[in-house]
């Protein structure tokens, strides 16, 4: 069982780092990454449970339930195809918690795929900080980050600092690695505006923001990075087996007690 486990998480480790990478470069992965190592997972579950060392219906109530997660992640907008696929196939490489490694907390749920599931929400939510951090940094040394938009709401502000980063318009990478966080002037009468959810689905619509912005005369604009999850996920699956479900954990310790 020990040798199993350590293939099933070299295998999870080597997945998540190149899809990360891949979704660092380009924001795309190709499915035949999450095909050839859910075609690997499912030849060993379908070994240990041939042995009788793994439940055919745990390894089903595994894979279903991420799928029913991931998926309803994404009617949302929560996640993309991509996200989708490695929390399958990461359901379908780690059907049970590694019997090997004991995690720091010692606790993991039930149902392995959501303590993965919280652990990379928690990473993902954790970017907002260091945004947030970055922004009151610059803030703090004097920079004007709202320069222009004083009329804008301090609570629309706040979000935009958890959110976003003011980059130079001779920087921006645009879609779609990066959104407009604010319109021309020319498209409101109080002149520039912030916005709160830049629409990922029309980088058309973006880059003919950027070149409005540019035309204008703008040299800084907020901007908001896409999120690349797939890291995330992986930050996540190494909390998930170093330290153990982290939510839960809290949840246990200062709310059932």
């Amino acid at each position: 069982m020990y040798h199993l486990d350590f293939a099933r998480v070299l295998l999870s480790l080597v997945m998540l780092g190149y899809a990360s990478w891949i979704d660092l470069k380009t924001r795309e992965i190709y499915d035949l990454v999450w095909m050839v190592f859910g075609g690997i997972g499912l030849l060993l579950a379908a070994y240990e449970v041939y042995f009788g060392d793994l439940s055919l219906i745990g390894l089903l109530i595994q894979i279903v339930s991420s799928a029913v997660m991931a998926i309803l992640m994404g009617y949302v907008g929560l996640f993309g195809g991509a996200d989708v696929g490695a929390f399958i196939t990461l359901a379908i490489l780690n059907p049970y918690p590694p019997m090997s490694i004991e995690p720091m907390l010692g606790i993991v749920s039930i149902i392995y795929p959501i303590t993965l599931f919280s652990n990379s929400a928690l990473s993902g939510a954790s970017f907002a900080f260091i945004i947030l951090a970055k922004n009151l940094s610059r803030s703090i040394r004097g920079e004007k980050l709202f320069e222009g938009q004083e009329t804008e709401s301090p609570w629309k502000r706040l979000i935009v600092m958890v959110t976003g980063l003011k980059v130079g318009l001779d920087r921006v990478r645009g879609p779609p690695f990066q959104y407009p966080l604010e319109l021309p002037s020319g498209s409101d009468e109080y002149g520039r505006r912030l916005v709160l959810l830049p629409d990922i689905n029309d980088d058309r619509a973006a880059e003919e923001i950027f070149l409005r912005l540019r035309d204008e005369g703008v040299d800084q604009v907020w901007v908001s990075h896409t999120l690349p999850f797939i890291v995330f996920i992986f930050l996540g699956y190494v909390l998930t087996i170093l330290v153990g479900d982290i939510a839960l954990s809290v949840i246990i310790r200062f709310f059932l007690r």
